[in-house]
């Protein structure tokens, strides 16, 4: 399994560059579970207040959030390790 946080920074990034992308201003973290064959199988989206966004509501639907998926799975980093802590995953800033 293959877990990667998705930072504001690449959010805003991805934003900037598609208009009427369809991911709401309100979305500050993604955190993204792909099983080994690259299949999405788990996906939390949180505010700046680290409250989870209803998964059901139409705040980030569309072909933005795939493509903003697809570059996270391609250009994400390794997590920086705290020594006593669980692995991180990757990170995609």
């Amino acid at each position: 399994m293959d877990i990667i946080t998705i930072e504001r920074a690449a959010i805003d990034r991805l934003k900037s560059s598609w208009p009427c992308n369809g991911i709401s201003d309100r979305v500050d973290l993604i955190v993204a579970a792909f099983a080994d064959n690259g299949d999405l199988i788990d996906l939390e989206v949180c505010d700046d207040a680290d409250v989870m966004l209803d998964l059901d509501a139409e705040l980030y639907d569309g072909p933005a959030m795939l493509a903003l998926l697809e570059d996270a799975q391609r250009d994400a980093i390794a997590a920086p390790f705290v020594p006593g802590t669980i692995p991180g995953g990757r990170v995609y800033k």
